[in-house]
């Protein structure tokens, strides 16, 4: 493994509160509400159609999305990319169709996939926990086919007010004791989950050379999800 593949683990693992199972959990847990109606829709609006294309989810998690599409279209070729060992833990009976490969998507390198190979990928939830998202956005420009799609769910910066209250919901904070390691935790969280408005993200991808199709607020402004084509 190399030293950057680890770094990347290491601090993965401490984004997620230093408990690999519990973030995994949660990733189960929070399956259908990241994917939902609203995200079936968005995603079959804006996403290719035909019975052999590639499909790629980004920082796959558990590969839910993934079985799901394996189920629904059987002759797609299907492939994951994960890293946390604990999210790939959770793969279990994987579908012919699929497969899961092991990257660092900080810096990917355009050797994971060949060019112009890919139909339509996912990034859910992945953009916030990536170092910087330009070198990755560069290398699926490089691997989405012309007129391929990038669907991408992130979360986007709020105010800190917002954020408090959103994580303490039931605090006075005038008056209400405070605890210190978890003050530390939730403003780590801030800033690691507010790096980016729902502009910049919309403007990096301009930028890497997508074509912006649509953009949606979610969750009273606090996540994004954007619907980017290569030309």
């Amino acid at each position: 493994m190399s030293d950057e593949l680890e770094r990347t683990r290491q601090f993965l693992h401490q984004h997620h509160g230093g408990n690999g199972e519990r973030a995994a959990e949660r990733t189960l847990s929070t399956h259908e509400r990241n994917h939902d109606a609203d995200f079936q829709s968005f995603w079959e609006t804006h996403t290719p159609r035909g019975d052999n294309l590639h499909i790629v989810d980004l920082g796959c998690g558990p590969a839910l999305f993934l079985k799901q599409q394996a189920r629904e279209h059987p002759g797609f070729r299907l492939t994951g990319i994960e890293i946390a060992p604990y999210m790939l833990a959770r793969i279990d009976d994987k579908p012919d169709n699929l497969e899961i490969r092991i990257a660092d998507l900080n810096a990917p390198g355009k050797a994971v996939f060949p060019p112009a190979s890919i139909d339509a990928c996912l990034a859910n939830m992945l953009i916030h926990e990536l170092f910087q998202p330009v070198m990755l956005f560069q290398a699926l420009y490089h691997w989405i086919k012309p007129g391929g799609v990038l669907i991408l769910t992130d979360t986007v910066r709020q105010p800190l007010k917002s954020f408090l209250n959103h994580r303490f919901p039931d605090t006075d904070f005038s008056r209400d004791p405070l605890d210190a390691p978890s003050m530390n935790d939730c403003f780590r969280d801030y800033f690691e989950h507010n790096r980016y408005t729902a502009k910049d993200i919309a403007e990096l991808l301009e930028l890497c050379g997508f074509d912006l199709i649509e953009q949606q607020n979610l969750r009273d402004g606090r996540a994004t999800r954007i619907a980017a084509r290569r030309p």
